[in-house]
């Protein structure tokens, strides 16, 4: 059983080592020969996972290959090394988190989120049952267990203000990777960090009768939850990159067609390589994770003056010690024109 975490990932010394080997040709047909298509490496946010629908089914369905890519998908050993791997040229793209992109423009890394992979909040305030959790203002007085990401004290900050009591009274505990072992065995209350299109299923499959409160019905202004990031300073200058962007969102706006369209058939793209994840629950978890994928603006749209909002709403919150231009973190620039 995996959840979000970077304790759980595989190491990604050996994902770099197999970077400089022959590039992974992608799934399916159609398109030119392996050998004439353009390298992309793409290092993801966390183990291959139903947030990655779109990349896998458009892996699986050859729409990667018939723009002419060869893309390999790769796992991290931190959720903040996609950040850091694409702001130093290491690999061309990346999968993040709005939050942590705005962090990143803040400490002057050199990325910019140019799509919304999941253009909704996953995060989710989480209990079992029998805990007794039935709204925000619940968390008070109760040990509440985090994935240790920065963002976490801030949302718990901002839940507590919107619910009307004191944020100090919540006991919070980094569990780590354990969010689930945690709230089974009832070491917390609650916890944050949890997603419920698969911590959520989990405990609904045995049977555990979860409470899941979104952060956004909590409190937590509305934001991305994943995103793909290229390297601001390549984008700028260099047009092979920029077509390579271009033709990868393209691609990945045709993958997401395909699951929006079937999702068991994008069930099927992430059966071989979702290995931490109960094959007979994923395709309940692509099931709930699917509505979630349509962006009413279109593929990858996400809203400059959302995101400037949330940047205020950051710096209000002190997760950020300087206002981020949106313009140096995220661009619409290069998505597909019209796609759902």
């Amino acid at each position: 059983m995996i959840t979000r975490h970077p304790r759980r990932l595989v190491l990604f010394a050996a994902a770099l080592a197999a970077v400089t080997l022959a590039v992974t040709t992608a799934c399916g047909s159609g398109g030119s020969s392996g050998g004439d298509r353009r390298p992309a490496t793409v290092l993801l946010d966390w183990e291959p996972n139903p947030d990655h629908l779109a990349l896998y089914s458009a892996l699986d369905g050859g729409d990667y290959a018939d723009a002419g890519l060869n893309v390999t998908l790769r796992s991290p050993s931190d959720p903040s090394d996609p950040l850091k791997l694409v702001s130093t040229g290491t690999v061309d793209l990346g999968i993040s988190y709005e939050p942590e992109v705005i962090i990143a423009g803040a400490e002057k890394l050199d990325v910019v989120a140019v799509a919304a992979l999941v253009p909704t909040a996953l995060n989710s305030i989480m209990a079992v049952g029998s805990a007794g959790i039935t709204k925000p203002a619940d968390l008070a007085g109760a040990t509440v267990g985090t994935s240790g990401l920065r963002t976490d004290q801030a949302f718990l900050a901002a839940i507590a203000k919107a619910n009307h009591f004191d944020s100090a009274s919540v006991h919070q505990v980094d569990v780590g990777a354990d969010l689930l072992p945690a709230m089974i065995s009832k070491k917390v209350r609650a916890t944050l960090g949890a997603y419920r299109n698969v911590e959520g299923v989990t405990l609904a499959s045995r049977g555990l009768s979860p409470k899941i409160i979104p952060v956004t019905e909590a409190g937590v202004p509305e934001y991305d939850e994943l995103v793909v990031v290229a390297r601001r300073s390549r984008l700028a200058k260099d047009p092979a990159y920029q077509t390579l962007v271009r033709d990868f969102l393209r691609a990945t706006a045709a993958g997401n067609a395909r699951v929006l369209a079937d999702p068991a058939k994008a069930t099927d793209a992430l059966s071989g390589v979702a290995d931490g994840y109960d094959p007979k629950l994923l395709p309940t978890m692509v099931q709930a994770t699917a509505p979630l994928l349509r962006n009413p603006d279109g593929f990858g749209r996400m809203g400059i003056g959302a995101w400037t909002s949330f940047i205020g709403w950051m710096r209000a919150e002190n997760l950020i010690t300087t206002t981020v231009p949106a313009a140096d973190v995220v661009t619409e620039a290069y998505l597909p024109k019209s796609t759902p």
